[in-house]
This record gives structure tokens, sequence and C-alpha cells, in this order.
């Protein structure tokens, strides 16, 4: 009896196990994980595109020559054309994607897979055309905006880079405490004297809009020295006032000085390149495109899911676990997903 009950149980697990290998791969999305992968056609992204929206409001005139115009209307007619259809076999790949890397979490983390399972049913993704955002992922509104190579070769790296930005931007406030512990100061730049030419120079990130940040190494830092802080205004800066493209930008940061009031200004010394700040990396690591509190913890979002899917940072450019920033981090976000996304 013990025998057949035995197989029994046995016979219907394969009857379930076969009944998934013949499921499409959207019904194996939505029956193993409740999930649902929304693509949108070219046409459909276009909504993304208006000039009373706040990325194309930061557009000043060196950002419309960084992308080759000379008034928001030809930024706007120009972005109207600026995505592509994904195909369908293009859309089959990022399911596939999609499912294995669900698959591989629910087996590692559940709760780290129920946050990562939570913004795949909140986001949208779109296809760039080559030239928008010269080649660069990013994202706008709830929608994701990949280049054409990821549809072929799906990074997961870029992939929870990109959701983390829709996060930041949907429920900001579950990043507003990590900010300050990082060493990050909101202020209005606009009102530091010395600073005015700067700004205009500073790129144009849909995923960063905000100039209105200041850096000094966090007091709790083990490199910390007892004293005056040292604060830092950081950004990615053209090159000229007529930026040939996107890209003609560094990362640079600015020292400031303060007064007795409290108030900042700058007195032009000379800008030091951001990866030379050795404060700055050995807290944080030397990241690309580190210029911002939201680059910074987007970035900091890819070691996460190294973590989770075992991945060590050892063997890539840098060992994370050594930079107090991402300790930091990986506390923080421990604790938002442990309280926020238990299911």
């Amino acid at each position: 009896m013990y025998y057949l009950g035995k197989q029994e149980k046995l016979k219907k697990q394969i009857e379930h196990f076969e009944s998934q290998q013949n499921q499409s791969i959207p019904d194996q999305l939505q029956s193993q994980h409740q999930t649902k992968v929304t693509f949108l056609s070219a046409t459909e992204s276009q909504k993304l595109i208006t000039k009373t929206g706040p990325y194309f409001q930061n557009m000043n005139q060196p950002n419309l020559m960084a992308r080759d115009c000379k008034s928001l209307d030809e930024l706007y007619q120009k972005y109207l054309t600026a995505f592509d259809d994904i195909t369908p076999l293009e859309k089959q790949t990022i399911q596939n994607f999609i499912l294995a890397l669900l698959d591989e979490l629910k087996s590692r983390n559940q709760q780290y897979y129920n946050y990562v399972k939570y913004w795949i049913n909140r986001i949208e993704i779109s296809k760039a055309k080559p030239w928008l955002e010269s080649g660069m992922p990013h994202t706008l509104e709830n929608v994701i905006i990949m280049d054409a190579n990821w549809f072929q070769n799906p990074r997961k790296s870029t992939f929870i880079h990109e959701i983390t930005h829709v996060h930041q931007r949907i429920t900001p406030f579950e990043f507003e405490e990590l900010y300050p512990k990082l060493g990050y100061l909101e202020y209005q730049c606009n009102l530091i004297k010395g600073l005015e030419s700067t700004l205009q120079l500073n790129r144009n990130n849909p995923d960063g809009l905000s100039s209105n940040w200041l850096w000094s190494l966090p007091p709790s830092a083990t490199t910390s020295k007892p004293g005056v802080p040292v604060w830092w205004w950081i950004g990615a800066l053209f090159h000229s006032a007529t930026p040939g493209s996107v890209n003609d930008a560094s990362n640079i940061a600015l020292k400031l000085e303060r007064d007795p009031d409290g108030k900042f200004y700058y007195l032009k010394q000379q800008p030091q390149a951001l990866e030379q700040l050795e404060a700055f990396i050995k807290f944080f690591g030397n990241n690309p495109n580190n210029y911002h509190p939201n680059e910074m913890s987007a970035r900091y979002s890819e070691w996460l899911l190294e973590d989770n899917l075992g991945i060590s940072g050892v063997n890539k450019r840098q060992d994370k676990r050594q930079h107090e920033g991402y300790n930091i981090y990986k506390q923080h976000f421990t604790n938002i997903i442990n309280t926020y996304y238990q299911k």
C-alpha cells in the first residue's frame, strides 16, 4: 500500500512537470511566479515624451546640443521617433531570461525574490534606437528603456539597475534614510555662490534629475577624521558649453567652503576627477557613473543581486565587501525588503 501511494505521488509530480513544460513562457511566468512581463511598442513608448515632463523641463542649451538639437521643440520631435518595436523573438528571449532569473532567486532567497518579482510586475519595457541617450539604458516613469543589444543578450546587472531607478521614482521614501547614511546632503545648490556656471554644464540624467546633492565622508566611516567635514558637489560635467554628445562629459568633484551661517560657496578651486577623490573611492568603490546618489544606489543594487545569486565580487574589479558604502546600503536595503516585500 505504501509503495502504491509513493508511485501515485511520483506520477502526479511527473504529470505536473510535463504540464509546466507544455506551457508557454508567459504562462509559466504567471503560474510559477504570478508575473507578467509588459512590453511597449514604438508607438506606445511615445507616451513617455512630453515637453512638460521634468526630464524635458530640465534641458538647457548645453544639454540640447549634446543631443544634437537647438530647441526643445526639435528635441521633442526627434524623441518621438526614438523607439523601435520589440520583435516576437526578442520578447521570447526576455521572457525566458526573466523566468530563469526568478527561478534561481526563488531557490536562493525568498524575500529578495519577492522584491524583484514585485517590481517586474510594475515596470514596462521599451526598446530604444541606438542614438537615444547615446545608447545608455535609462527609465522614464515606470518604463525601462533598453538598448537593442539587451534584447539579444539580456544583462542581469542592467535589468536590476534600471528596476532600481523605477523603484527610486515611485517610492522615494524607501531611499530617504539611506542617502544621509551614505554621506549625502540635499541642498539648494543654485544658491551656492560661485557654482552658477558649473551647474549649467551638468548633464541631464533622467534617472537623477536633481543636482541638489552634496557629499561628505560620513562621521561613522572608519576613515573619517575629527574636525570640520569637507563637502563636495559632484556631477557629470560637459567638457564645454557646446558638447558633441551626451558622452562628452566627465565625473567631477568640486570642493566647497562653508561660512559661519552654514551656507556653502565655491572658490573656483581646480575641479578634481571623481575617480581621484580618494575618500570617495575608498568608501564607495570605483564605480562607473557614480556621480549621483540614485546612480550609486542603482549600482549597489547590481552588487546585491550578485550576492543573492552567489556571484563573488572578488573575481570582478574589486571586493565589494571592503567598501563601507556598500555594507551600509546592503543593511538598509535588506531591512527594506524584509519590512515591505515579505509577500
